[in-house]
């Protein structure tokens, strides 16, 4: 039964996310529990390899105290662009994600799957990566879009904040 439950949590975080697997141009500032204030921004690559859409997702983590910075960038393929699951448009891709932290020098690699579930007026998005850090590691990111053209509100919960809620400009 436990096995099950682990099964259905991996199959639900793979269907949420923390940014969506298809480019987008954003710039915004958020908030993390724990963490401190968030700047990050995504943008569409230039180059598509085999018309294949690449975004490139950066966040930069600076703590209330101003002692630790962290930051993270995800480099996404989005592979599987227009799935459709019950009327809604699903986007699958594979993402690499690289972070460093100050704190201790810790650096972090991890590969995974990306993937966003289209809803009206926004999006639920998610991303799992094995990888490295300090040792071998789980990646993840869990979170929801609503969409307010030109803006964002975002809120999230990865492996490097319990939770997060920012505001993102659109363009």
């Amino acid at each position: 039964m436990q096995r099950l439950l682990a099964l259905l949590v991996l199959v639900v975080g793979l269907a949420l996310a923390q940014a969506p697997a298809y480019p987008e141009n954003t710039v915004g500032v958020g908030f993390g529990i724990g963490r401190g204030l968030m700047l990050q921004g995504s943008a569409g690559l230039p180059f598509s390899p085999l018309g294949i859409d690449t975004g490139l997702d950066v966040e930069v983590i600076v703590p209330t105290s101003f002692d630790a910075l962290e930051v993270w960038a995800l480099l996404k393929a989005n592979l599987l662009p227009a799935l459709t699951v019950a009327d809604f448009s699903l986007s699958a891709g594979l993402g690499l994600d690289v972070s460093f932290n100050t704190v201790g020098n810790v650096f972090g690699l991890h590969l995974g799957p990306v993937a966003s579930l289209e809803i009206p007026g926004g999006a639920i998005s998610g991303y799992l990566g094995l990888g490295i850090e300090g040792g071998f590691n789980l990646a993840y990111g869990l979170g929801g879009r609503l969409y307010l053209d030109p803006v964002a509100l975002e809120v999230g919960l990865s492996d490097r904040y319990p939770f997060k809620i920012a505001l993102l400009y659109l363009w």
